[in-house]
């Protein structure tokens, strides 16, 4: 079950533009601050904020639209 639901996460992850999976990369996986985030990218803390919260809207419709959707996860 565990495996099932990593796919879905890929899967997901993988429709999303790769700014917005570098985002959530930055943020969940390298576990960079905001700030640090947004110095990473080059861009304005403010900015780098709104892209993450768009990037994790995305996310969640992505993984909606997969077969079996959230309730699976």
């Amino acid at each position: 079950m565990r495996a099932e639901r990593l796919r879905c996460v890929q899967e997901a992850l993988n429709r999303l533009e790769p700014l917005d999976r570098e985002i959530l990369a930055l943020r969940h996986f390298e576990e960079l601050t905001r700030g640090e985030a947004a110095q990473a990218l080059g861009i304005e803390e403010s900015a780098a904020a709104k892209r993450y919260v768009r990037a994790l809207k995305r996310l969640k419709d992505a993984l909606a639209d997969l077969p079996g959707g959230l309730e699976g996860l």
